[in-house]
Formats: C-alpha cells, sequence, structure tokens
C-alpha cells in the first residue's frame, strides 16, 4: 500500500474509520473475483486498487439515516444482579 494514496484517498473520506470499512469491504469484493473500477496495472495489489477507486470517485459512502457517522459505540451495560468476579474452583 502506498502511503500517498492513502494520504490522496483520505482527502476524499476524512473519517479514517470509514475509509478503512470502505477500502475493506472493497477489497473482500476484489479477492472475490469482481473487476475494478479502473484501470489497474498488471501486479497492482487489492489495496491500492480500492484506494485508486476513492480517489477516483468511484467508491464513496452513505450515511446511514438518523445515525452521527462520529458517534461513539454504545456504553456497555452490565445486568443487574450479575457478578463480574469468577468463582473459585
Amino acid at each position: 500500500m502506498h502511503s500517498t494514496l492513502l494520504k490522496n484517498a483520505s482527502a476524499v473520506i476524512p473519517n479514517a474509520q470509514l475509509l478503512i470499512n470502505v477500502v475493506r469491504q472493497r477489497v473482500r469484493q476484489l479477492i472475490r473475483g469482481h473487476r475494478p473500477l479502473i484501470e489497474a496495472p498488471p501486479g497492482m495489489g487489492y489495496c491500492d486498487i480500492a484506494l485508486s477507486e476513492v480517489i477516483a470517485g468511484k467508491l464513496s459512502f452513505e450515511a446511514v439515516p438518523g445515525v452521527k457517522p462520529d458517534s461513539s459505540f454504545a456504553p456497555i451495560v452490565t445486568f443487574p444482579g450479575v457478578t463480574t468476579q469468577k468463582k473459585a474452583p
């Protein structure tokens, strides 16, 4: 993976987590046999192809309605009456 491709792709999708997930899903598709959306020279890696597709504007993401893309994960809630300590054998 080339760092220049990563910098250019992060300009298109500024959120690193979204960029990782877009590239991950596209690499999975390429491994399964899907054709690249851009003209890729022989020997170019799957990750480089996916990043180049993001830079070319062929790949993007769509926000889910009602969910903020920068929101953190839901807090872990413990059930009442449950102890977290292990019992001695």
